[in-house]
């Protein structure tokens, strides 16, 4: 693996159409959710205004994440059903839809119609994702699969920045609502036209039943604990439960590919490092922008370099991967990388904790700029510990990435890959409300810094554990 392969990847049919769709999308998300936000917080359009700010913005950013949970593991089961190809077309032709309406949204300042835009780009995102993960090792050669994920998630990161920035600073007047409107439906269009290029990705299982499928996950579940709750005994058959359960599937469905999941642990574990890479992804974007005002005293300037250099960081960490996973030094599925990546997160986010500015550089209650930021020294070192910790964690993810798509079976892929989305979401969430938790009980304000060092200890703790442990694990990649 080396950037050869990156480069040769990039000009193949069954890789960049994928990864401009992709990215085009991520744009497009972030934008969007990010221009609402500005909008209720800034631009004073009326929105749930009877509710604190700090209330709106997250049930704004919820959303986006809402229709992702529910719609994930049915989209997961369609995946394994149908073409892959054939499904991301019909997605990105959805996009174009979507973002005519989010145009009507921007050009009537009308946060409810920009709102129900953003509901509806959850429920894409959501059939993309498991099916993006699931198309990737049939498209990929078993070697080619570190190159891939370095590209995307490298990049990913690149277009969520550019979009929030994008996003937030152009929602200041109707002119530049009206610009970014036509942006995000230039940017659609371009990722449709990328998804009319995708070659053909046949279903592994195409007599999948689907609602049968979500519901046999839950009896199957039930079954192994209380056998007789099935009510095999009086006569209770699984048509009539399936009949009764049929309300509920998108929750069914969505523990149905949890419960399969565990089924598969050499496929789970990877998925959980992967939402752990999510969860502290969030910590980073959620602490940032207060730390940085409220608690160092600089201003807007400064924390938007800060973020530019947290994503080149995760961008040279991924790309790396393409360099040193070569030669498999680092074991099969270079899990010692990803050990290195982690051991890497813990020391510079210790650092963080330690060694970052406590106290505000404001003066008479006035935001710092850049140059009086840069000119301490310890803000520096904070610089310098960000872009390190960013670098490392972009060398834990991306072979975990790897892993858990060559491990999954192709007839359940895409569940399985649907089972990682959920866990993601979650930890986002679960992380979130810790950090809530934090802050109510008045936790100094480098706390969070400190938790994900600690926490990352028993993620480097199992990693070590298995790169001097390896175990031999069926690939499933073409």
């Amino acid at each position: 693996m080396s950037a050869r392969q990156a480069v040769r990847l990039m000009g193949q049919r069954r890789f960049l159409p994928l990864f401009a769709l992709l990215q085009t999308g991520t744009f497009n998300d972030n934008s969007l959710k990010n221009a609402l936000i500005g909008l209720i917080t800034f631009g004073g359009v009326a929105f749930l205004s009877n509710l604190p700010s700090q209330i709106r913005v997250p049930v704004a950013a919820f959303i986006f994440t809402g229709p992702f949970l529910l719609v994930c593991a049915i989209a997961g089961q369609i995946a394994d059903k149908y073409d892959r190809a054939k499904i991301l077309k019909k997605v990105k032709r959805a996009e174009v839809l979507i973002m005519v309406l989010a145009g009507i949204g921007f050009l009537t300042m009308n946060a409810w119609v920009l709102s129900v835009a953003l509901f509806f780009m959850g429920a894409q995102s959501a059939f993309f994702s498991p099916t993006r993960n699931a198309v990737m090792p049939q498209w990929l050669a078993d070697d080619e699969l570190i190159t891939g994920n370095a590209l995307i998630s490298g990049f990913v990161f690149v277009f969520v920045l550019v979009g929030m920035v994008i996003g937030l600073a152009m929602v200041g007047n109707a002119g530049s609502a009206r610009i970014l409107a036509g942006l995000l439906f230039v940017m659609a269009l371009l990722g449709w036209f990328a998804a009319e290029r995708l070659p053909e990705a046949p279903p592994p299982n195409p007599e999948l039943n689907l609602n049968r499928d979500a519901v046999g996950g839950i009896l199957d579940f039930v079954s192994r604990f209380a056998p007789s709750a099935l009510g095999a005994k009086s006569g209770l058959e699984k048509p009539l439960v399936h009949y009764l359960t049929l309300p509920l599937l998108p929750l069914t469905a969505t523990i149905s590919c949890l419960v399969r999941a565990f089924d598969f642990p050499e496929v789970l574990r990877p998925m959980l490092g992967i939402a752990w890479f999510y969860g502290l992804s969030a910590v980073m974007v959620t602490t940032l922008p207060d730390l940085v005002s409220s608690v160092m005293g600089y201003d807007r300037s400064v924390l938007i370099i800060i973020l530019v250099i947290s994503t080149l960081g995760i961008l040279v960490g991924s790309l790396l991967c393409t360099l040193l996973a070569k030669g498999g030094h680092w074991g099969k599925e270079s899990i010692g990388l990803s050990a290195l990546g982690i051991i890497g997160v813990i020391i510079f986010t210790a650092d963080i904790y330690l060694n970052a500015p406590r106290t505000s550089a404001a003066a008479d209650g006035v935001l710092q700029g850049f140059d009086v930021f840069w000119a301490d020294g310890k803000s520096r070192r904070f610089l310098f510990d960000l872009l390190m910790a960013s670098l490392f964690s972009g060398l834990f993810v991306v072979p975990v990435q790897a892993m858990a798509q060559r491990r999954a079976r192709p007839d359940i892929r895409a569940r399985l890959m649907s089972a990682g989305a959920v866990l993601l979401n979650l930890f986002v969430n679960i992380v979130t409300i810790m950090l809530i938790l934090l802050a109510a009980r008045n936790a100094p304000s480098m706390s969070p810094f400190l938790m994900v060092a600690v926490l990352s200890l028993f993620v480097a703790a199992y990693t070590l554990w298995r790169t001097f442990n390896p175990k031999t694990r069926t690939s499933y990649a073409r």
